[in-house]
């Protein structure tokens, strides 16, 4: 399986940098839309991947759920070892790092977990003490 960070300037690259403090060096690629190559340097460089990876699973994930990055590589998403998600985080691409293979239903359960995690820090302490309180 490979992993492709797709994004707007170098945020795709600081994700796999990041993820790579914890797991070291593992199937992460980067592509993103610059202002020197735009989205048609984007979709270029996408289409190469998935032309080079043709025999594998691919996870792109993208930045923005409608952003140009995304938008480019939705034009992929008909090939059948191809999957997408938009918004990605980094528990999301530490999840799928340790994944050895992919389904559409593994990918689901990868987004509720990322999506769980994502809290109002300010709520959550708040909830804790109060519960706390409660006992």
């Amino acid at each position: 399986m490979k992993i492709l960070l797709i994004s707007h300037g170098e945020f795709a690259e600081g994700l796999k940098k990041t993820a790579e403090v914890f797991f070291g060096a593992k199937n992460l690629y980067t592509a993103n839309v610059d202002l020197e190559t735009g989205v048609t340097g984007l979709r270029e460089s996408l289409q190469n991947y998935i032309e080079e990876w043709s025999g594998e699973q691919i996870v792109i994930c993208s930045d923005l759920k409608g952003g140009s990055a995304n938008q480019a590589a939705c034009e992929f998403i008909n090939y059948p070892n191809v999957f997408l998600i938009s918004g990605t985080n980094l528990a999301v691409i530490l999840q799928l790092i340790t994944e050895t293979e992919i389904h559409e239903d593994k990918i689901r359960e990868i987004i509720q977990m990322a999506k769980e995690d994502v809290v109002f820090v300010n709520d959550f302490i708040k909830q804790i003490t109060t519960d706390s309180d409660d006992e």
